[in-house]
């Protein structure tokens, strides 16, 4: 298991993805946990809207066996739109105190080491919003604070004025990246990766957790001779995706490692989420980022 340093501890760089366990079979949720964290995996993300509250429930029914929050770093995300209306904000401070205390109360934990805004709020002054999270840290509800889906602009100015006020900022980022570029974005307040926000991070080290990081199983599903589904062919394949895959193929290297790499290879701290619909194959994606890859400089597959 590759590890990188962030938030002042060693952290797996193949981050579990929350959103697919359910409290419809608890017994499958505590085997998927169990498996990532026996093989080196402690660091865990998911979302209050991750099945509505559901996936934090079955999150929080293996945390409270054993030892078991203390294997692993916990993060998730809170202020997402409600979803009849993505552009209205919710990241005033009643909507935000809601949020973050039924996430509390689903995982069964006092505090998460990490809490995320899920989107942004342009129309609301970042002042407002760190006034509120770092109420949060202050009550104890969280260590640190994070993104998901904002620009790098606004990152910078709620970074700027945590500093010129004495609050904390953000932490962590967490953006689509993964070498699979996303061809087409349906959804207009998701932010992928650009070259304005990875220069952010070159600029700042800030730790970035990456989502959607295998870009749906695009690559690994090409090699494996595998159907895409209708949505990751709308968003995945590009003729500049298949170029990438005839690279690929023609080293003989495993799509799989090939696309963890980009991504946890980064000269500022990077994380992969990885979502799996098995155990098996949660255990190859865990297998694959260990892999070293042959005749193929990995970074240099696709400009950012």
């Amino acid at each position: 298991m590759k590890y990188t340093e962030a938030f002042g501890q060693k952290l797996s760089a193949v981050v579990f993805g929350g959103d697919r366990i359910s409290t419809r079979d608890v017994s499958a949720a505590a085997g998927f946990l169990d498996a990532y964290t026996s093989h080196g995996g402690n660091f865990i993300d998911t979302a209050r809207i991750y099945g509505f509250g559901d996936c934090e429930a079955a999150l929080g029914f293996w945390l409270v066996k054993g030892e078991n929050r203390k294997k692993v770093f916990l993060g998730t995300k809170g202020g997402h739109p409600d979803p009849s209306d993505m552009h209205a904000g919710r990241l005033d401070k009643k909507s935000l105190e809601y949020d973050i205390k039924k996430s509390l109360e689903a995982l069964k934990v006092d505090f998460v080491d990490m809490y995320y805004l899920h989107r942004d709020d342009v129309s609301r002054p970042v002042g407002d919003i760190l006034e509120t999270l770092n109420s949060f840290i202050q009550s104890g509800y969280t260590r640190f604070i994070g993104v998901s889906n904002w620009r790098a602009d606004r990152i910078a100015e709620a970074n700027d004025y945590a500093v010129a006020h004495g609050l904390s900022g953000f932490s962590a980022d967490q953006p689509q990246f993964s070498l699979a570029r996303q061809c087409r974005i349906d959804d207009d307040t998701l932010v992928c990766m650009d070259g304005e926000l990875y220069g952010y991070h070159l600029k700042t080290k800030m730790p970035c957790v990456c989502y959607s990081s295998q870009g749906r199983g695009y690559f690994m599903k090409l090699q494996k001779g595998e159907p895409l589904s209708e949505l990751t062919r709308r968003w995945f394949d590009c003729e500049e995706n298949r170029r990438i895959f005839e690279k690929i193929t023609a080293t003989k290297n495993d799509a799989c490692a090939v696309s963890l790499s980009f991504v946890t290879n980064r000269p500022f701290p990077s994380f992969a989420i990885a979502g799996s619909g098995s155990i098996a194959q949660l255990l190859q994606t865990l297998e694959s980022a260990d892999k070293e890859i042959q005749g193929l400089d990995v970074n240099g597959l696709r400009t950012i």
